[in-house]
């Protein structure tokens, strides 16, 4: 026998809660404003083109503002960023015209996106095409300007609801 749906979401969520993921700002900014979001549904699709796939919800403010713009820059967070996931999730008091004001953030000088200083790396692109799939809509983003930060620090990720990081494990082989 099926679950019923809104057990089936609860059951999707938990089992989804045990993958880790890596934690994006996914910023923008045009003539629809500036705006930016905390994500972990993101993607690579393909290296040539280099194309990424971003999961949003429906009713995230970045929508209308995203989807006017059009352009947008990911920002790849490194573990010495948490505080500003958490400002872009919406799980600070501090309000989202302000969020930008929180750290040092610079605007790209081709694309002029918002990109935030020390962030692993920077993806920038635009949409190149979007679909609705449930709650969430799905957006393809073709990129065309990447830096990569040269310093070796750790990405910060998302596991069993909260912020942690990486540890790299030793390699062990058993023999039987």
């Amino acid at each position: 026998m099926d679950q019923p749906s809104s057990a089936m979401a609860l059951q999707y969520r938990e089992a989804m809660s045990k993958v880790a993921a890596a934690v994006f700002v996914v910023t923008t900014e045009g003539s629809a404003g500036r705006y930016g979001i905390t994500l972990t549904a993101v993607t690579s699709v393909t290296d040539t083109p280099p194309t990424l796939l971003l999961c949003i919800n429906r009713n995230a403010r970045i929508q209308p503002i995203l989807r006017a713009n059009r352009q947008l820059c990911v920002n790849v967070l490194a573990t010495t960023q948490q505080d500003v996931a958490e400002h872009f999730a919406g799980m600070t008091s501090i309000p989202a015209t302000e969020r930008f004001l929180q750290n040092e953030w610079q605007n790209h000088q081709h694309t002029t996106q918002p990109q935030l200083v020390g962030a692993l790396a920077h993806l920038h692109g635009h949409i190149i095409d979007s679909h609705d799939m449930g709650s969430h809509s799905v957006f393809y983003i073709a990129i065309e300007h990447i830096h990569v930060n040269s310093q070796d620090n750790q990405g910060l990720v998302y596991f069993q609801r909260q912020f942690a990081q990486t540890t790299a494990l030793t390699y062990q082989t058993s023999y039987g």
